[in-house]
């Protein structure tokens, strides 16, 4: 019994050439399944990709190491397509659309004089507390909120002075931050700040000696105040990190709170394996 008896329409044989003809990637793949029931997708996916001289076809893969490797590098480097495939055995057609991707993030531009450039990421060490270029946006004595006070183990008598900024990299909005500090009894919130950095704040004004901290870093997206304050989308990725900076004896001192650009800031850090 053919396909018209069965009433679908048309012959089977005609409707398998149209879909032939529209989607031959899907169609292939299905077939491959069909000879190899046992092999997983993902595996199918990558032999159909392979070639001698680009082993490494894969546009995720692609992605995640010409990234890191322009984080890592430095800014204002030409990248050259041709050069490009063979740097990440991978596919011209890979490369571009990984250039496409990485422009619509913002981190290369392309043009059709000027090729393509980066246009570098802050790379900051993780495991180190160095202070960030910022402008105020508010600054107010808080008293004691009960949440920050136990967040920061504050002695009876201390306060908190929150201090927000606007993050810049070269003059450009790079985040925001929200930094609450522990004024210890006695002491005035009614400094003059040269710098809205915590870490200059509590050495310059405080003139507390900085012993360590304790980070803790997410992925957040932009609501609708942070995407306006620093120019981004709503909902554009964030990278989300909070110190809890203390003293030289462990007694906290700030909380900070830091929402940044997840297309232009990387972290690093020197990890050991453990006995």
């Amino acid at each position: 019994m053919n396909a018209v008896k069965r009433g679908l329409g048309k012959p089977f044989e005609k409707e398998h050439i149209t879909v032939l003809a529209r989607e031959p990637a899907r169609v292939v793949g299905f077939e491959n399944r069909l000879r190899h029931p046992q092999i997983p997708p993902e595996v199918l996916y990558q032999r159909q990709r392979q070639s001698p001289d680009r082993l490494n076809n894969s546009a995720r893969r692609t992605y995640d190491l010409l990234r890191s490797t322009l984080v890592n590098t430095g800014r204002n480097l030409p990248l050259v397509e041709r050069e490009l495939t063979d740097a990440l055995s991978a596919s011209r057609n890979t490369v571009r659309a990984v250039l496409q991707q990485l422009a619509r993030e913002g981190l290369v531009t392309r043009g059709p004089k000027n090729g393509t450039q980066t246009t570098g990421s802050l790379l900051m060490p993780i495991d180190e507390l160095s202070p960030l270029q910022a402008r105020t946006l508010e600054r107010r004595a808080l008293g004691c909120p009960p949440m920050v006070r136990d967040r920061l183990r504050l002695p009876d008598g201390w306060s908190v002075l929150m201090i927000e900024s606007l993050i810049l990299e070269g003059g450009r909005p790079l985040g925001l931050s929200v930094n609450y500090i522990a004024m210890a009894a006695g002491q005035s919130p009614d400094f003059d700040i040269e710098e809205p950095d915590v870490i200059l704040i509590l050495e310059r004004n405080l003139r507390v000696r900085i012993g360590g901290s304790q980070t803790t870093v997410a992925a957040i997206a932009a609501d609708d105040q942070t995407a306006e304050l620093v120019g981004i989308d709503v909902g554009a990725p964030l990278i989300w990190l909070e110190d809890v900076i203390e003293d030289d004896c462990g007694q906290p001192r700030a909380l900070s709170q830091l929402r940044l650009r997840g297309d232009r800031i990387a972290f690093s850090a020197n990890a050991y394996r453990t006995a």
